[in-house]
Order: structure tokens, then C-alpha cells, then sequence
């Protein structure tokens, strides 16, 4: 049932009693006013009757003559018209005639004579033995002369004073009847004008919990309900304002987390992940339907689960160091936070497998730089020791000076890559860029290797076209990737052998060319598939023996591939063994640098 049949049954109800209560009281009330005015005119009939009688009536009394006179009395008056003498006799009586009338009993002992005579007069509702008619009676002493002749009776039949009481009850019937129906429009109207705005409320708030929050009501009018609805267009407003704060900040939120290099979870008191970030989601691996499943059920992972455990048990911030999976995957540092408001716990890992790679790297960076100064050092350090020993020979001082020169060398070479690799690591290097075709490096290549090649008998085969395109390049930067590249190229060719370099266009859709390739091909003996991704790094080689025994100091790749991403180019191998090496480096061309 809605509000508005409520107020309308409602309203109807109390109309219903309001008018049964004014119906009963007014009825009553009729009724009293009614029988008032009855017996008020009975006793104006009674005594006009009365004084009528006092100066008609004979002194000596005959049935014609009285009864013919309360005949024409009762017609003219329209009531039961009857004259009783002194001592009970009926002289007269318009309902009787005749042998009736003669034959009508004793009156003396009516009531209403009794208190006629006793009283002055007396009134009484019976009905009459006589017409078996209920009657209302009122009775009047008639005297003359002071002495008592009779009495003057009227009556009137009940059944008329009831039709009269009748017709005014079915007129205030009406009457309430007609005015429920006014009462019912009245409130049907009423109780629409005031549900209408409520019901647009509800309906506004239907919208507002679908997600319509800028739904408005209409106000019309200052009173309380209008009040109401200004206030809620105020509320709403209010919550506008704050869905919007929220949305904002769960946009910050999410963008923050979104864009974190740690993962992000959160759990509840059954260990089941409610969220996580997508750094979360890569680093445990968690399928796509994640939400609600337990944690240790997608990733088994036991240190994770201890670590929760102890979260729960100190209801503190527990830490730790871990593994995410096996030896071979990342190292991660996780902290489990619990939150103070629920039984959850935001757990954020760390990978910091880059961390622990870098001070590796660092750690055999020291180690590589220790043993490369070590070798030369001590060897510098036995000789010149040897030198002091006056009774050496000239020719073994000689010798000894030698490769004190030699080793000497070698570390002014160590020392100087470690400076040229530290400033290009840094970014610190400003090229002096110029245009240049790759032929112009042929000749000084040659001019340099030349004795390296006619001692080994290497064959140098430069096929770089001439039609290609000039780079925008530090000239002495790119000299030295090609040294570097050919030295490592010769250090790995067996005698007799050919070194090749070439060159091409590569282009992206539409055949648009964008970058200049050079391949640097040897005849070596190749590199193993396992230190393919590991030749670019400082000190480290493939064969050391032989890299020893060439002099490197085993940073001229690692030298050449910082030159090239200072030239936005890039490097890569391809290599098998017992077939050779091809390195490639890339170049952007003229006007896409």
C-alpha cells in the first residue's frame, strides 16, 4: 500500500468517525429537540383546546353534543382530540363514536389525568387500549368557576412524531453522506498535493542509488515540505561534491598504484587477495580471476605465507627478504602492513633482483679490477725489484725494462677505458657531431691494423657501398667502435683468415629507410650461446687465455656499446661456434637523429 491510499484511508477514517460522533451527538440532540417541541406543541393544543372547551362546553353534558364539539376541535388540530369528565367518563373523543364512544371504559386512572389533576398536567407515551396505537399524551384540567369539570387530553400517534424524527435523521444522513464524498475528494486532492513531491523524491532517490547524482528535485512552495526538498537538493549537492573528491583521489589512487614498480596486495583475515596492483599481478604470476582465492592457493610460496603468519600473530609490520619462486627468479623485499580498521593486510613487495645483479656486478667489477692491476703491477713490482740487483746483466736489464714499458702500458690502457666507460656510463660525453660517409673510416682503419694483418696475413674486406647514406656522428667515437670491433675480431680470427666489413639500409613500412646497419664478420672460432648476452659486459670474455694473451683489457665491447646508445644506435651478435661472429651495430641516418 502507498503512502498516498494511506493518507487518503487515513484522512477518509478520521472524516468517518469525526462525522459517526457528529451523527450521534446531532441524533441525539434531534431527538430531544424534536420530542421538546412536540410536547411543547401538544401543550399549545391542550390548552387552546382547553379554553375552547371552557366556554363551549354545556353545563349539562350529553355524548352528541360534546362529542360533536371535540369532533370539529380534533379536525381543525389534527390530533386525537379527547374530553374526560371529572369522574373518568369519555363525553367525547374524535378517534370514537356513538355506542364506542358510550362503551369506552373508565379514564380516571390514565396516567396522564392522574397527573392532570394532581399536577396541573400530565403527559405519558403508551399505547392506547382503546385503537391499540401508541400515542404521546398530554392532559390539561379543564375548570369553571373554580370547580373541576374535566379534562382536556390531546395525543398524538408516535408513529408521527417517529416519521418526523425519521425525515430529520435521513436529512442529517444526507447531509453526512454529501459531506463524506466532499471529505473524500478533499482528501484525495490534498493527499495528492502533498504525496506528488514525495513521490518525485522517492523517485529522485531511486535515481541517486542507480547512480544519477545530479538528479534535482523541483521545489514550489516555502512550506515544510518544500524545506525538506531544499534540503535535500542541498544533501545532495553535498554528496556530489564529496563522490567527486573520492572519485578524484580513487583516480590518484589507482594511478599511483597503476604506475608502481612494487607490487601491491591486499588480503583479508583468510589470507584471499582482494586487490592488487599490475606489478603485483607480473611479479606472483596471478592468473586472471585472483579476486577471493587465497594467496598460498596461486602462489605457493612458503616464506610468503610464514611472513603473513607472523603479520597475524604480532599484529605488527613483519619483513623479510625472499624469493618470489625458484633460485633462478627475482629476489623481492616484502613488508606486510596490517591495517588497523579490518582484518586485512597490505603487503608490498620490492624486486630488488636489479639491485642484487648491480652489486654482483659491482662486486666482480672489483674483483676484475683487482686481478687485471694485480697481473701488471706484480709484474712491474718483480722487475723493478730484479733492477736493483746491481750484478744483472745489460742485456737481462734491458729485457726487463722491456716489460716493465709493456706491463706499464697495459695499465695506462686499463686505466684510461675504465675513465672513457665511466664518462659515457655517466652521460657526461658531448658529441661533435659531423657528416660523414662510413668509407672515410677505411683508410685509417688501415693504417692502423695494417702490421697486425701482414704479421698475421688477415685479410681486411671493406664492401661498404657508396651510394649509402652519411651518418651523423663524433667521428673519433665511431673510429673507435670500428677499432674496437676489428681488434676483437683479429684477437679471435685464426692466421690467414678474413675479416669482412659491410654495410646496408634498413628500413620500416613503406619501405621508408631510417637506419644505416654495419656488420663486422670474423672467421673466429664463435661464441657459446650461454655468453652471447654477456659479452657486452665490462671484463668479461669469452676465452680469457687468449684475450690475456692478446693484450685486451676486456672493456672494449663494453666501450663500443655505450658509444653506440650515445648515438641512439644499438648493437647485437649473432654467433656459432666454429662458424664466426658477426657483430651488427645500427646507425639513424641524416635528419632522424
Amino acid at each position: 500500500m502507498n503512502i498516498r491510499t494511506q493518507l487518503t484511508l487515513s484522512y477518509i477514517g478520521i472524516v468517518l468517525l469525526v462525522l459517526f460522533s457528529l451523527g450521534l451527538y446531532l441524533g441525539s440532540a434531534l431527538k430531544g429537540v424534536l420530542d421538546k417541541r412536540i410536547t411543547s406543541e401538544l401543550e399549545v393544543q391542550a390548552s387552546l383546546t382547553r379554553e375552547f372547551l371552557i366556554e363551549q362546553l354545556p353545563d349539562k353534558f350529553t355524548y352528541e353534543e360534546i362529542d360533536n364539539l371535540v369532533d370539529r376541535l380534533g379536525e381543525a388540530g389534527k390530533v386525537r382530540l379527547t374530553f374526560i369528565g371529572s369522574d373518568g367518563t369519555v363525553w367525547g373523543d374524535t378517534e370514537r363514536d356513538g355506542e364506542a364512544l358510550i362503551a369506552m371504559d373508565d379514564h380516571s386512572t390514565r396516567r396522564e389525568v392522574q397527573d392532570a389533576k394532581n399536577f396541573g398536567s400530565g403527559m405519558i407515551d403508551r399505547k392506547s387500549t382503546t385503537t391499540e396505537t401508541k400515542y404521546r399524551y398530554f392532559a390539561l384540567p379543564v375548570e369553571r368557576n373554580q370547580k373541576l369539570i374535566g379534562f382536556c387530553r390531546v395525543a398524538l400517534p408516535k408513529e408521527t412524531i417517529n416519521s418526523a424524527l425519521g425525515n430529520q435523521q435521513r436529512m442529517l444522513l444526507y447531509t453526512g453522506i454529501v459531506g463524506l464524498i466532499l471529505a473524500i475528494l478533499i482528501g484525495i486532492f490534498s493527499t495528492g498535493a502533498i504525496v506528488k513531491p514525495i513521490k518525485k523524491l522517492t523517485q529522485i532517490t531511486q535515481s541517486i542509488a542507480g547512480g544519477e547524482i545530479s538528479s534535482r528535485v523541483e521545489v514550489k512552495s516555502n512550506n515544510e515540505l518544500g524545506q525538506l526538498l531544499q534540503n535535500f537538493n542541498l544533501m545532495t549537492d553535498r554528496v556530489h561534491e564529496q563522490i567527486d573528491k573520492i572519485s578524484v583521489e580513487k583516480q590518484r589512487l589507482e594511478t599511483i598504484l597503476n604506475n608502481m614498480n612494487e607490487g601491491v596486495l591486499l588480503v583479508n583475515g583468510a589470507s584471499e587477495i582482494t586487490y592488487a596492483n599490475p606489478a603485483a599481478v607480473i611479479m606472483l604470476n596471478l592468473p586472471d580471476m585472483y579476486v577471493g582465492r587465497a594467496l598460498i592457493e596461486i602462489n605457493r610460496i612458503p616464506e610468503l605465507q610464514a611472513l603473513l603468519n607472523e603479520a597475524e600473530q604480532s599484529a605488527d609490520v613483519a619483513y623479510a627478504e625472499i624469493r618470489l619462486g625458484n633460485l633462478m627468479e627475482s629476489e623481492a623485499e616484502v613488508t606486510i602492513v596490517p591495517v588497523a580498521t579490518e582484518s586485512e593486510y597490505v603487503i608490498v613487495i620490492h624486486d630488488v633482483s636489479h639491485v642484487r645483479k648491480l652489486e654482483r656486478i659491482r662486486a666482480d667489477f672489483v674483483a676484475n679490477v683487482s686481478h687485471e692491476l694485480r697481473t701488471p703491477l706484480t709484474t712491474i713490482h718483480g722487475y723493478a725489484e730484479t733492477l736493483l740487483n746491481s750484478s744483472t746483466k745489460s742485456k737481462k736489464r734491458k729485457e726487463f725494462i722491456v716489460k716493465i714499458l709493456k706491463h706499464s702500458a697495459r695499465l695506462s690502457r686499463l686505466v684510461s677505458d675504465l675513465l672513457e666507460l665511466a664518462r659515457l656510463e655517466s652521460g657526461d660525453v658531448e658529441l661533435k657531431r659531423s657528416q660523414c660517409h662510413l668509407n672515410s673510416f677505411h683508410e685509417p682503419i688501415m693504417d692502423i691494423f695494417e702490421p697486425v694483418f701482414d704479421e698475421s696475413e688477415l685479410i681486411l674486406k671493406w664492401d661498404i657501398p657508396e651510394n649509402l647514406p652519411q651518418v651523423n656522428v663524433d667521428h673519433q667515437l665511431l673510429m673507435q667502435v670500428f677499432i674496437n670491433l676489428i681488434d676483437n675480431a683479429v684477437k679471435y680470427t685464426p692466421d690467414g683468415g678474413e675479416i669482412e666489413v659491410s654495410a646496408e639500409l634498413s628500413g620500416t613500412n613503406s619501405d621508408v629507410v631510417n637506419e644505416v646497419v654495419v656488420h663486422v664478420k670474423d672467421a673466429g672460432i664463435g661464441i657459446p650461446l650461454e655468453s652471447q648476452s654477456r659479452v657486452f659486459e665490462r671484463f668479461y670474455r669469452v676465452d680469457t687465455g687468449r684475450a690475456r694473451k692478446m693484450g685486451g683489457t676486456g672493456l672494449g665491447l663494453a666501450i663500443t656499446k655505450h658509444i653506440l646508445l650515445c648515438h641512439d644506435g644499438r648493437i647485437w651478435l649473432e654467433s656459432e661456434l666454429g662458424q664466426g661472429t658477426v657483430f651488427h651495430f645500427a646507425l639513424p641516418i641524416i635528419g632522424q637523429v
